[in-house]
C-alpha cells in the first residue's frame, strides 16, 4: 500500500512538472509576436487545429499579467478574399489551466465592408475596445457610404474570466470617459496635473448634463459635441464607479 502511494505521488509530481514545463514554454514563445505556436501547444492550451481557411495560431502578446492569472492573445489569419485577420484571448491560472477565452482585436475587409475592432485600453480588471463598421460601395470604387464607431467595455473577473461585455457610442467623443467605467487609485493620478484632476472631475458631471455655474467650465464644456446641458444637480446621477473616481480626485486636491 505504501508502495501505491509512493507510486502515485511521484506519477503526480511528474505530471504537474510537465505541466508546468509545457506552459513555460508557451509563454516563452510570447517574447515574440506573429511568432507561430507549436502544433501540440497550439492543441492543448488553445484547442487549435489546422483548417484550409486557418494553418497556423501565432503568438500576439502577453495582454495582462495579474497575480492569479495571465492573459494571452494569439492571432488567426484566415485564407478569404479581401483582408482578413483576427484574434483572441484567453486567460489562464498559474499552473497553466484555462479559464476563459474571447474575441480580441480583428481587421476584416473587402470591396463592401471595412470592419475594424482595436483595443485602446488595457487593465487588469478592463479592456476597452474600439469598433469601427464601414459600409463601402463596390461599383462605386470602395467609396465609404455609411459608417458606425463605438466603444465596447469587457470586464474582467477577479479570476480572470470575463463578464458580459457592454457598449457605450457616446463615450467614443468622450476625452475621459474611461473614468466613468473604471476606479482608479491615487498611485494611477499621481502623474496627472491639478488642472488635468479638475477636468476629469468635471467632465463626469458633464456627461450627466450638469449645468455649470462658472464660465470657465461653461464654455469648455459647451465646446464639446457630446454636452447637453439639462440639470443643475447631477450627484445622483452618478454611478458608483464615478463616485469613487471623483473622491480619488477630490482628496489628492486637499
Amino acid at each position: 500500500m505504501i508502495r501505491y502511494v509512493v507510486f502515485l505521488t511521484i506519477f503526480f509530481s511528474l505530471f504537474s512538472n510537465a505541466q508546468e514545463s509545457d506552459f513555460e514554454k508557451l509563454q516563452s514563445l510570447f517574447t515574440q509576436s506573429r511568432k507561430q505556436i507549436p502544433e501540440d501547444l497550439a492543441l492543448k492550451y488553445f484547442d487549435f487545429k489546422s483548417t484550409e481557411r486557418a494553418n497556423g495560431l501565432l503568438t500576439g502578446a502577453i495582454i495582462v499579467k495579474a497575480a492569479d492569472y495571465i492573459i494571452f492573445s494569439t492571432i488567426l489569419g484566415c485564407n478569404m478574399g479581401g483582408s482578413c485577420e483576427q484574434s483572441s484571448l484567453t486567460s489562464f491560472n498559474k499552473i497553466g489551466e484555462r479559464i476563459d477565452t474571447i474575441a480580441f482585436e480583428r481587421t476584416m475587409a473587402d470591396c463592401s465592408f471595412d470592419d475594424k475592432r482595436a483595443a485602446v485600453f488595457i487593465a487588469e480588471n478592463l479592456l476597452v475596445f474600439k469598433e469601427i463598421r464601414t459600409k463601402l460601395d463596390c461599383l462605386g470604387g470602395g467609396k465609404q457610404i455609411g459608417e458606425k464607431v463605438w466603444l465596447e467595455f469587457q470586464p474582467i473577473k477577479d479570476d480572470g474570466s470575463f463578464s458580459k461585455p457592454y457598449s457605450d457610442f457616446k463615450a467614443i467623443e468622450r476625452e475621459n470617459y474611461i473614468f466613468s467605467h473604471r476606479v482608479f487609485s491615487k498611485e494611477e493620478l499621481d502623474d496627472r496635473t491639478m488642472d488635468e484632476l479638475d477636468v476629469i472631475k468635471n467632465e463626469i458631471f458633464a456627461s450627466h448634463g450638469y449645468v455649470f455655474t462658472k464660465k470657465k467650465w461653461q464654455d469648455y464644456f459647451e465646446s464639446k459635441t457630446w454636452y447637453i446641458p439639462s440639470d443643475t444637480d447631477a450627484v445622483h446621477k452618478l454611478t458608483e464607479i464615478e463616485k469613487k473616481n471623483i473622491e480619488v480626485i477630490l482628496s489628492m486636491k486637499q
